[in-house]
């Protein structure tokens, strides 16, 4: 059996999955409240549960085993602070929020497009850059996949210049054990700010939904392993990816969130999200050589998400009106 009859098998599977789940499940419940209009856009969004939970099970069984055998530091096997990581990785791996987004953002293209075309501009689609070359979809993709992290790195650079949103990211950073769930411990307002530049970003540039949900998921699982406990630099291969140490750095107490020399005020290191190549363009590079504990300094936050959520709104809130 060769490697293209194997994949086949695999997409075969997953297709009578899907298609199982929509038959059996997600149809008989529009029919029943009147919603078949979603058919096609609930059909799509079963790719995002399913890809969901194949992130979830990689994480228990590939990361968190990983973790044990190379950690970066001595933790313990499940602490308190995790479980809420825990449940923030579920309810976001499987789609709600990327995937509504992407929905309702596809709606209001639409809607403009011919308005937009009367001024003669059309999307910035990627497919038609080079025709014959990126309009080849593994070329596309990685376009996509650099584009879109860029975007991400600005995005997150972002989140740390401004006090009031620091104030809702600064519950991701909170964190002082780090494991491969968290890397979705984050303030609910700044996700769905986040996923709407993504997908908004994505439609400009003509990512197809299925595109889209690919690339959320292969972004999402390597962020996983990047907040893993894991003592890996890639060695010489650092410079191409991101690694659980260059991002750790980022969540070092006194470094991957403020200046260096000047304790509480904003700044920070390795903003990048999949690759390194931002951090060293604009020069906020640091490649460690150390593990240095995690966390923000003079911060802590209650084990209650919805406490979390609450606190980190009010924060938010204090330091856009505080004039």
């Amino acid at each position: 059996m060769n490697w293209t009859d194997i994949t086949s098998g695999i997409v075969a599977v997953y297709g009578s999955i899907q298609e199982w789940l929509f038959t059996n499940v997600v149809g008989p419940a529009l029919y029943q409240f009147d919603l078949m209009s979603w058919a096609e856009d609930a059909f799509d969004g079963i790719d995002w549960f399913l890809f969901g939970c194949i992130q979830i099970a990689l994480i228990i069984l590939v990361l968190r085993t990983w973790e044990r055998f190379q950690p970066a530091e001595v933790q313990e096997r499940f602490s308190s602070s995790t479980k809420a990581d825990v449940f923030y990785t579920i309810f976001h791996r499987l789609g709600i929020f990327h995937g509504l987004v992407f929905i309702a953002l596809s709606g209001f293209f639409f809607e403009i497009d011919s308005v937009l075309h009367d001024f003669r501009f059309d999307r910035l689609n990627v497919e038609n850059w080079w025709p014959g070359v990126t309009s080849i979809p593994v070329v596309s993709f990685l376009i996509y996949l650099v584009l879109l992290d860029l975007v991400d790195y600005l995005y997150h650079r972002a989140s740390h210049a401004f006090n009031w949103w620091w104030q809702l990211h600064a519950l991701h950073h909170s964190q002082t054990v780090m494991t491969a769930w968290s890397d979705n411990r984050n303030h609910v307002l700044d996700d769905i700010m986040r996923a709407s530049v993504m997908s908004f970003v994505a439609l400009l540039f003509g990512v197809s939904p299925g595109q889209f949900v690919t690339l959320v998921a292969i972004s999402q699982f390597i962020q996983s392993w990047q907040h893993a406990n894991i003592k890996s630099d890639l060695a010489i291969t650092r410079y191409l990816l991101i690694s659980p140490l260059y991002h750790r750095m980022h969540h070092a107490v006194g470094y991957g969130h403020e200046a260096q020399g000047k304790p509480g005020v904003l700044g920070g290191c390795n903003f990048g999200v999949l690759f390194p190549w931002w951090d060293m363009i604009f020069r906020t590079a640091i490649f460690p050589k150390g593990v240095y504990p995690t966390g923000v300094r003079n911060l802590t936050v209650s084990q209650n998400i919805i406490t979390q959520q609450w606190q980190g709104l009010v924060h938010a809130a204090r330091e856009l009106f505080a004039k």
